[in-house]
């Protein structure tokens, strides 16, 4: 130290020096002034030095410990957040078409209870209403007789043309429409003729004889039409021969070509009779006549026109009982108990259907809507429950449950944050708007090692605390084991230990780091007693701790 305080006598010599008049005079206020502040500034610069050489050269400088055995106990973590109550849901208040309003009886935040007159109706306007719906429930059922008529007489299938069946695309007992999914019912020839295109080996001319064999049965048939292409069209008798049916086409004993029977002249038979079928009284290859009975259906399924009929005649029928029992008590009450949003309607208007008198808030619909920041918002579960306390009821904790968890988040100034609803169960004294602190307890650790946030130290291998070293003597200055530690939950005053302490064990606190305001927590040196400069203003404070003891509930 005594270079330290040479320099220091060279900073006093220099400002006597400063505070003489070169003539020998007397030292004036003014450059005494002047040499006091280049004293303050040798001090400032050499308070690093002072503090490094201490260090070094004092190691008999020992700090001052608190001894702290280790118990077990239990750890709480809890996640706190602030918030204002608010409405869950808004519910939607509406009334029969065609009723007018004579009156409305609520307003904007109004409280209303169950059963509560909201509105009332024009009594006058309200029987023309009922006679204007009686008439179309009547036209309604002539509507539905006229499609019943329908329905019962479309049961039979028949064809609009004669011809020869040659495919029926049922069985009894299948489901119509089921079966068919938009296939014709039947096909039938309608001009008693079968073709089939070759292209022949031999030129043919048109209107040439030649002879068909279909199965085992030969018959003639003529050239009807040669095309560009080479091929040749052929007509012969309809017999037996089926559509896609493979045939030879022969010439003189000579086959000259084959292909697939067509129907020359096919009728497409389509129906939108729904129902099971209980009959098919034609076989295949048998002829029929125009309107004759290809398919009997039995038990048919109203049309899909019919259906809707009867559903609009349901509606009319039962507006017209809304509207029958609105006379006998031309008001309008509220179904629950709530708080008016607002209101929709006005006095005089003819309300039409999706009109809305007016929007509700249910009373005991509350919610509250917080901010947690992604350090506590994965120890948060919906199904949840906590507690809030409402600054204007300060002294009840109202039960809370978590509802919902945003999976998007709000990121501020490299924070990033995210909402959480909570439902508040019913209280007759809760208002929307006001605010309160929610807490949640989002983890417990039961009969763990609890050790003093202020014993534990860190640096780059992780926390540690100084441990009582039992092999020296009692009367021996403690210095402590250097011991690193794993560290569970923590709350404001203690945390968890979950390897390395036992109960039992005593840890070493520095008596300053148990004083509050003290910033000489770790690494500080002890410099003794410093020297007297007298009364001085120096720029600033001290030297500060760097520690930053582990946050609450959070694992290192």
């Amino acid at each position: 130290m005594a270079p330290v305080f040479s320099i220091i006598s060279v900073c006093f010599d220099r400002m006597h020096m400063k505070g003489h008049s070169p003539k020998g005079g007397i030292m004036t206020h003014k450059p005494f002034k002047l040499g006091k502040r280049i004293l303050i500034l040798c001090l400032a610069g050499l308070l690093p030095i002072v503090a490094v050489l201490a260090t070094t050269t004092s190691p008999e400088a020992t700090p001052e410990y608190t001894e702290v055995t280790l118990n077990l106990g239990n750890i709480t973590k809890t996640v706190i957040a602030t918030g204002s109550l608010r409405f869950d849901k808004m519910e939607s208040l509406t009334l029969p078409e065609d009723v007018t309003l004579r009156s409305i009886e609520a307003a904007k935040g109004n409280a209303i209870s169950s059963g509560q007159v909201l509105a009332r109706y024009d009594a006058e306007a309200l029987q023309d209403a009922i006679d204007a719906a009686q008439t179309a429930l009547d036209e309604q059922d002539e509507t539905l007789l006229m499609l019943l008529s329908q329905q019962r007489s479309d049961q039979n299938i028949k064809p609009a043309m004669a011809g020869v069946v040659k495919a029926v695309n049922l069985q009894e007992g299948q489901m119509v429409q089921q079966s068919l999914q938009g296939q014709p019912l039947a096909v039938l020839s309608t001009n008693g003729l079968m073709q089939v295109s070759i292209k022949p080996t031999t030129e043919l001319s048109l209107g040439q004889t030649v002879r068909v064999i279909v199965g085992t049965q030969n018959q003639a048939g003529n050239v009807a039409r040669l095309m560009d292409d080479g091929s040749a069209l052929i007509f012969f008798p309809d017999t037996r021969a089926l559509a896609d049916e493979t045939v030879q086409v022969t010439l003189s004993g000579v086959t000259v070509g084959e292909g697939s029977a067509q129907i020359g002249q096919p009728y497409y038979l389509y129906t939108d009779v729904e129902g099971v079928v209980d009959s098919i009284p034609v076989k295949v290859n048998a002829s029929v006549t125009r309107n004759s009975t290809i398919a009997k259906v039995k038990y048919a399924e109203p049309s899909a026109e019919y259906q809707q009929a009867v559903k609009e005649r349901e509606d009319m029928a039962q507006h017209l009982l809304d509207l029958q029992a609105l006379l006998k008590d031309p008001v309008y009450r509220s179904p629950m108990d709530g708080i008016v949003a607002e209101v929709s309607a006005l006095t005089g208007q003819t309300l039409k259907e999706g009109d809305c008198l007016l929007n509700l808030y249910p009373e005991q619909a509350f919610m509250m809507d917080v901010s947690m920041d992604e350090l506590d918002i994965l120890t948060v579960m919906e199904g949840q429950e906590g507690t809030v306390i409402l600054d204007a009821l300060s002294d009840i904790p109202l039960p809370v449950r978590v509802e919902r968890i945003s999976r998007l988040g709000n990121t501020t100034s490299g924070i990033t944050n995210y909402t959480v609803t909570l439902s508040v169960r019913e209280d007759s004294r809760l208002l929307s708007g006001m605010n309160g602190t929610m807490t949640l307890t989002v983890g417990e650790e039961a009969g763990s090692v609890l050790v003093p946030l202020s014993a534990i130290m860190n640096d780059r291998q992780g926390n540690y605390v100084m441990l009582k070293d039992k092999t020296l003597a009692a009367d021996a200055v403690q210095t402590g084991v250097k011991t690193y530690v794993k560290l569970g939950l923590s709350d404001a005053t203690h945390a968890a230990v979950t390897s390395g302490l036992q109960a039992g064990d005593v840890v070493l606190v520095r008596t300053s780091a148990l004083q509050p305001g003290n910033n000489r927590w770790q690494g500080m040196p002890d410099f003794g007693q410093m020297p007297d400069f007298g009364q001085m203003d120096f720029p600033g404070g001290g030297p500060g701790g760097n520690f930053q003891p582990p946050s609450g509930g959070q694992r290192p």
